[in-house]
């Protein structure tokens, strides 16, 4: 009887202290929740989202009734040029939005391998790093959904940029971990001891850990109440100058099918923002691209785990970004990525040194336009043709169960 009376003080103390009793309300919720685990016993697809590139881009993918057989991956570097040239290619407007197949890529593969059939499809993301990168391979590229060949679209401006927080500080990064634990990955997406501190501490109070996915599910919620009365929102072509320019699409935070459109028209024009990038590489040094390289070698490793044939590609800058960085930094990145490849033994193509993109191929200081999405596209297919490694890997017959896609993960397209 004497054992219980600690136990009766202290629940007295909590009744009558509004802190206390606050604090144990907490401490029970959170007990609560951590066993029941509600986000994390759920389909991560059937959580809403806030309807950003990475939940589009991964929506069209899952949706694919076949795995394709070639998958881009990079940033807007590699991904704008790209939608470009499909309307030119297709002769009518892309929706960028859920357009994400390569045929310009797929036909120029097939000059190269005759007969084959295969497909393409561009998951490159705008402000995408490597560590996004080797989030899709790891969380999409599964049973009946794994590609023969992957394409990383790099520049050296992608291996160092300071205004890169760390691999966690990307909304594609967190959107794609809702796919997968995390928790090995701490290191390289969270480098500094108190962001792992950060994340620790979150682990232990169940809201904090999955506040992401409790704020997805608000906005996304929020946004879909809000449709029937707001309509959607505007289209933008990506033709002109003005709002809607491809410069403005990459910095939206939410977009929708619709809003941006290709045009089969070229921007015939020159848009030199280098003073903008300069705060961001002024600094930059071969040093700061460690855990990038880091995250790449990740990338390597997985698709050799996966089966699936990786080609490496330096896709050229203008002459006014190859200003921006400090002298002998874009040369001496280029050789620690060419260095890795070499050494991994992958194929790998550096599209600079080919001396075949002038300024006519770019819109800005680093984005090309169709012509240079042309020239880098037919590089590609090219290189597939030539490399064994890869044309072996794409014309091996299908693996058992690549035709069956994923249902059970994929739902249904703007449901959430």
């Amino acid at each position: 009887m004497s054992a219980l009376l600690p136990l009766k003080k202290t629940a007295r103390a909590v009744s009558q202290s509004p802190i206390l009793l606050a604090v144990a309300v907490v401490l029970i919720v959170n007990v609560f929740l951590a066993l029941k685990d509600p986000f994390g016993r759920v389909d991560p697809n059937t959580i809403p989202s806030a309807k950003h590139w990475a939940y589009w881009t991964t929506q069209d993918y899952l949706q694919e009734k076949a795995a394709p057989d070639v998958v881009l991956l990079g940033s807007s570097i590699f991904m704008n040029p790209l939608w470009m040239l499909e309307a030119e290619h297709l002769n009518r407007t892309v929706d960028i939005v859920v357009e994400r197949r390569s045929h310009y890529l797929e036909d120029a593969i097939k000059k190269k391998l005759p007969g084959a059939k295969l497909a393409c499809f561009n998951y490159a993301l705008p402000g995408a790093m490597v560590s996004d990168d080797y989030m899709i391979i790891r969380t999409m590229f599964k049973e009946g959904k794994t590609p023969k060949v992957v394409v990383i679209g790099l520049t050296p401006l992608d291996m160092t940029d300071d205004d890169f927080y760390c691999a966690v500080s990307s909304n594609h990064y967190k959107y794609l971990a809702k796919f997968t634990e995390t928790r090995d990955l701490l290191d390289l997406s969270m480098p500094k001891p108190w962001q792992r501190t950060e994340y620790l501490a979150n682990q232990s109070v169940y809201l904090a850990g999955r506040k992401h996915d409790v704020q997805g599910s608000v906005i996304g919620s929020v946004r879909d109440k809000l449709n029937g009365y707001l309509g959607p929102l505007s289209a933008a072509p990506l033709s002109t100058k003005e709002k809607g320019d491809v410069k403005d699409a990459i910095y939206q935070d939410e977009v929708g099918p619709g809003i941006w459109l290709a045009q089969p028209v070229g921007i015939d024009y020159f848009n030199d923002n280098s003073n903008g990038f300069k705060k961001r590489y002024r600094f930059a040094t071969p040093d700061k691209c460690k855990i990038k390289m880091a995250w790449l070698k990740k990338c390597i490793d997985l698709c050799r785990q996966k089966n699936i044939a990786p080609l490496i590609v330096n896709v050229p800058l203008p002459d006014p970004a190859l200003k921006i960085l400090p002298a002998g930094v874009h040369d001496a990145l280029v050789k620690r990525v060419e260095a890795l490849a070499q050494t991994e033994k992958v194929a790998y193509i550096d599209l600079q040194k080919t001396g075949a993109f002038d300024i006519k191929d770019f819109t800005d200081s680093c984005h090309m336009d169709a012509s240079g999405g042309r020239k880098v596209m037919d590089f590609v297919a090219a290189e597939i043709g030539r490399d064994t490694r890869l044309s072996s890997a794409l014309l091996a017959p299908a693996k058992p169960g690549d035709g069956e896609g994923e249902s059970k993960i994929a739902g249904k397209r703007g449901a959430m």
